[in-house]
């Protein structure tokens, strides 16, 4: 039987939505480099230049969740939620050094605020991978346990 996929899982899976995205972002980073050289050199467009790749970055990140599949047999909703958590601590950093470089009032908040959540995601990420691992192991050994036990 074949389990029911969300229009949202069945477009966000698909090999074009996540090359769309792979392009956006070398897209927004090739911006906001640019926007970044020309706001440095002076040139009134690269203020611009650079709101628009940032803008692009955030957009992007707040996708992680649907972007990268899920490496693990279990705990799916757990990658989607975390990634998710991830990319929008993301955004709020990539925002924040926006509003540093263009001298915008709130930018260090921003910037505490998405550092402080990265790293709480990072933490968290921690305590998961190590939680796998230890039952990753644990499987194995049963399985070996069984084919011992069968022999």
């Amino acid at each position: 039987m074949e389990s029911q996929q969300s229009p949202k899982d069945k477009i966000s899976n698909s090999p074009q939505f996540k090359s769309f995205m792979n392009k956006l972002a070398t897209f927004g980073v090739l911006l906001t480099v640019a926007g970044s050289v020309m706001k440095l050199s002076g040139v009134q467009t690269g203020e611009t230049l650079l709101i628009t790749g940032a803008g692009t970055l955030s957009v992007v990140s707040i996708f992680l969740g649907r972007i990268f599949p899920c490496p693990f047999h279990v705990g799916e909703a757990l990658w989607k939620f975390s990634m998710t958590l991830t990319g929008y601590a993301s955004a709020v950093v990539i925002m924040g050094l926006l509003f540093v470089v263009m001298h915008w009032p709130g930018g260090n908040r921003m910037l505490i605020l998405g550092l402080g959540s990265l790293a709480v995601c990072a933490v968290a990420w921690l305590f998961f991978l190590r939680h796998y691992r230890k039952n990753r192991d644990v499987k194995v050994f049963e399985e070996q346990d069984e084919k011992v036990d069968n022999k």
